[in-house]
């Protein structure tokens, strides 16, 4: 059956996007405004003109369609994306709020791990309050739809900010990748990992300044975070918290910017893999492309887990020192030489930018960034905690001090158990007699569980208690014991086989003559 206009006029009491008295004024009002009253495909750009309906619901009565124009409280304004398993809206509240609406297809619900998944999703972006984190509002279900409710954000992608420009100042990227950590840190005090930071989710909104189009005015907020993104792909849950990938060879994350283990095993990467990922994205603001740019992706998996990317400070001059070594350190191939979180990266990033949040004091010199990022280096190798207040102006001088916390025990103190209780070790010869210092240590080998650190004071050899050490034997002393007490039973050994040849020797008498015969040679018998 043909639609004419009259029937898409019912279409839309039907549809209660407007009531019998609206649509019978407009209908009166397209009679005499239009030459041609009955053309349905003018009519219906007349009510998109008129602001009657959006071209979605437009495009939706002129398909003959009258349902699902609302969710609840929500109308349906447009059809802004299409996941595998669900479609995303733009609709308004009853109220004049406009929303982002993500929502599970019917025929996707009857499949329990799918629902469950998708049930999953809403509970974990329920958590998520944060300015730097697109928002969930709601979980709700209508009619067999279920669907969830998020903030609507109006914007640009950081990719497509850097296929425009090619590249952000130092200025611009400092403050994007700030934000984003921010971001990133409320994801990691609710225990969740994002798991797909790229350009793409990163959205730049307009921030307190609403009349400035500058991008250093800008907010930027964290998009389908990735453990919501891993409940709408290949991936089948096992137990609660727990999933694994149904197909082979398939990457969690997007190659350009994945950490090397989560490419090894995406499931047991943690905050740090993010870290990683935002260290590309760092890098590739900085320097026009990602680290390791490459066409082939196994190639490209080798580089990121083998390779060290092109110094930055080599493509842009405007990069300083220090703001190479904190890309650095977020790229490192361990994830136990990066910063440990992200609020660790805040602090060193906050310190470059000026320092202006609780009290920190910017370093007056290159010098002094380095010196604090080599100290956070030694401070993140012994527990990983958020680091204290950085030194500034002394760091140079107090690094030898860092440098010694770091280093191991000796060989001999590798064989005494841990104490309980501090332990008197002789303090470094480089220390002038009668100091101490206080300091932190840990054994090489990990404890079957987290213990807490052994503060150790070093004290001068003399003040050492002499009846601990005399009594101790260390792996050289038994080496050397050992090779005496071998050395001591070959002797015995060669001496006893030498006196018993010898015995054997002196017992035996040499053999009888032959006597001669009675008759002379010659003689005839």
């Amino acid at each position: 059956m043909s639609l004419t206009v009259e029937i898409v006029c019912q279409l839309l009491v039907r549809s209660r996007l407007l009531s019998a008295d609206d649509v019978k004024a407009l209908h009166q009002k397209w009679r005499g405004e239009s030459k041609e009253p009955a053309d349905t495909e003018r009519f219906a750009k007349w009510l998109i003109t008129n602001r009657y309906t959006t071209d979605y619901q437009a495009g939706l009565l002129l398909r003959g369609h009258a349902d699902h124009f609302f969710l609840g409280q929500y109308k349906l304004l447009d059809r802004i994306g299409k996941g595998r398993m669900a479609g995303v809206y733009k609709g308004v509240h009853n109220l004049g709020q406009t929303v982002a609406i993500k929502v599970l297809p019917p025929s996707k619900a009857k499949d329990a791990i799918l629902f469950g998944r998708f049930q999953r999703e809403a509970r974990l972006a329920l958590q998520l309050k944060h300015p730097n984190i697109v928002r969930t509002f709601q979980l709700g279900e209508q009619d067999g739809l279920n669907y969830i409710v998020m903030e609507y954000l109006e914007g640009e992608t950081l990719d497509e900010v850097l296929k425009e420009r090619g590249k952000l100042s130092p200025q611009e990227t400092q403050h994007v990748i700030h934000q984003a950590l921010l971001g990133l840190q409320h994801l990691h005090e609710k225990g969740m990992v994002h798991r797909d930071i790229k350009p793409g989710n990163l959205m730049l909104v307009a921030g307190k300044n609403r009349s400035s189009d500058k991008l250093i005015d800008k907010a930027v907020k964290l998009l389908d975070i990735g453990l919501g993104r891993a409940l709408f792909d290949e991936i089948i849950p096992q137990s609660e918290g727990e999933f694994t990938l149904t197909n082979d060879g398939a990457l969690l994350g997007t190659p350009d910017y994945l950490a090397p283990e989560q490419a090894r095993d995406a499931h047991t990467s943690d905050i740090r893999a993010d870290i990683y990922s935002l260290g590309c994205i760092f890098y590739h603001c900085l320097s026009g492309s990602p680290p390791f740019n490459d066409p082939n992706l196994l190639r490209q998996l080798v580089r990121h887990a083998s390779e060290a990317p092109r110094p930055l400070r080599e493509i842009n001059a405007a990069v300083s020192e220090p703001l190479q070594l904190i890309v650095e350190k977020m790229l490192a191939k361990d994830p136990a030489h990066r910063f440990q979180t992200p609020a660790d990266a805040v602090t060193a990033l906050q310190i470059v930018r000026g320092g202006k949040k609780e009290g920190l004091k910017g370093p007056e010199s290159d010098a002094d960034m380095t010196a604090y990022l080599l100290w956070l280096d030694a401070e993140n190798s012994k527990d990983g905690a958020s680091p204290p207040a950085p030194p500034v102006r002394s760091a140079p001088r107090t690094m030898p001090q860092f440098a010694a916390a770091a280093t191991r025990p000796a060989l001999d103190d590798l064989n005494q158990p841990m104490a309980p209780t501090p332990v008197r070790i002789p303090r470094p010869a480089t220390k002038a007699a009668g100091t101490k210092t206080r300091t932190t240590i840990y054994p090489i080998a990990a404890p079957a569980s987290p213990e807490p650190a052994i503060d150790v004071e070093l004290v001068p050899l003399a003040a050492s208690s002499p009846t601990r050490t005399a009594n101790r034997l260390g792996r050289r002393e038994f080496f050397i014991l050992g090779i005496g007490a071998s050395l001591g039973a070959l002797g015995v050994l060669v001496a006893e086989g030498l006196g018993f040849l010898l015995a054997r020797l002196l017992r035996r008498t040499p053999p009888e003559e032959e006597k001669p015969s009675s008759s002379s040679p010659g003689e005839n018998p």
